[in-house]
């Protein structure tokens, strides 16, 4: 009989182990809704979202003033004339035309963190960054059709110290190796490395100028001219028994390899490429599409961007209402050793920050999850978004109650095991 129960608890066990790994893999989906649009009292003209009516685009509060004035993203309807267009004329027609769908996006500009923290800076200014479908890259050379990712910028507070010889491990398999310190404890020497081949070297100093502090490496890549891709500033050198130490801070680092250009013809998911020049981008639906006049149906527009609708009648005149939303899947996180590393990417800085002598101490921050949906090639951008089906991209989510649920039968399990033993 004893024998008997060691077999039940063990099963028992095992049955646990089980499910509690089970109930770790789920998923939760976040739906970013724009504004809802009566096709029954707007006229066509007014079928458009930008960053204030569709949170899904590109918004920060220190670029306020260039979107505004027009910068960013924005999805608009354009009628062609060939059909009886959306709006108030035609309350209830439902299809948007070929190139009737249109998505523009235009550059703005960003001070490197630098230059707006340190007084008397001029080696370096601005960069600029242009998002593609809720995706922020910097326009290298300020040019909009070529295109690479922001892999990290510290932000002001963040310090990183290295050590003679330490290796600082970044994102992308580019790493920094601080060397050694001059005689004089002023300068330092500094390797760059992707996948550990060596890639740049420079000296920073702080016994001159605020720019000779600053080490930038450059390189020709997306359309072939030389490119700044990696900054950072030495805040301070020192010795001391423990050796010889930099302190690093506004490091700032894009992927000089997986460069994305765009050029017009282009495909990006269900958009073609009608004008590509250094300022901006304007894109339209390829295909025609048919709108799902149904209450909570969706449309899909391309990758994990949807129109979602009402029932016909539910808008004026007999009209429907419209608005877009992105489906945003967020996995549950999943434990990671904590590592010295910078924030993860932003490109706000402070327009005009009061400059503070305050010195924080070195920061450390956890290396946290991303939601990066970006590719860094212009096929698979947003292509490789596409999910099986409407239906199964709205339905990943996580089962409500499951957990509580886990919880009560794991105790009552182990429960019934501590009674038979």
């Amino acid at each position: 009989m004893v024998y008997k129960y060691q077999k039940i608890n063990l099963i028992c066990v095992i049955f646990l182990i089980f499910l509690a790994n089970a109930s770790q893999c789920t998923a939760t989906s976040v739906t970013i809704r724009g504004t809802p649009v009566d096709t029954g009292s707007t006229d066509a003209d007014d079928f458009s979202w930008d960053y204030s009516t569709f949170p899904a685009l590109y918004y920060s509060a220190n670029k306020h003033s260039q979107l505004v004035a027009g910068k960013g993203e924005h999805l608009y309807f354009a009628d062609d004339g060939e059909n009886p267009p959306l709006g108030s004329s035609n309350p209830k027609a439902h299809v948007i035309d070929e190139r009737e769908l249109i998505y523009t996006t235009s550059q703005v500009s960003s001070k490197y963190k630098v230059y707006s923290e340190e007084a008397s800076v001029t080696k370096v200014t601005t960069f600029y960054t242009l998002s593609l479908f809720g995706n922020s890259y910097c326009a290298a050379d300020n040019d909009a059709t070529n295109l690479a990712k922001i892999l990290m910028q510290q932000d002001e507070n963040d310090r990183k110290t290295l050590k003679s010889g330490e290796r600082w491990d970044m994102k992308n398999g580019y790493s920094l190796v601080m060397n050694e310190v001059d005689v004089h404890g002023s300068k330092c020497y500094l390797t760059l490395y992707k996948d550990d081949e060596e890639i740049d070297t420079g000296v920073i100093s702080t016994g001159g100028t605020i720019d000779d502090r600053i080490y930038t490496a450059e390189d020709d890549f997306g359309d072939g001219s030389d490119h700044i891709y990696f900054l950072t500033f030495a805040d301070s050198i020192f010795s001391s028994n423990e050796g010889n130490f930099a302190v690093l801070k506004y490091t700032w680092l894009i992927d000089k390899v997986n460069t994305l250009t765009i050029e017009s013809g282009d495909k990006i998911g269900n958009f073609e490429v009608e004008e590509a020049n250094e300022t901006a981008i304007v894109l339209s639906n390829s295909n025609s599409i048919t709108i799902n006049v149904d209450a909570g149906a969706t449309t899909s527009i391309t990758g994990d961007w949807y129109f979602k609708s009402s029932d016909y009648g539910k808008g004026a005149s007999g009209g429907y209402v419209i608005y877009p939303i992105k489906i945003v899947t967020i996995e549950d996180p999943v434990t990671r050793p904590v590592t010295t590393v910078a924030k993860e990417t932003t490109d706000e800085e402070p327009e005009d920050k009061e400059k503070t002598d305050e010195k924080p101490v070195d920061s450390e921050t956890e290396d946290v999850v991303v939601l990066d949906v970006s590719s860094d090639n212009k096929d698979n951008i947003v292509q490789n978004l596409d999910m099986a089906t409407e239906t199964e991209a709205i339905q990943k989510s996580s089962i409500p109650g499951f957990e509580c649920f886990m919880a009560v039968f794991s105790i009552s399990m182990a429960f019934f095991i501590c009674k038979i033993s």
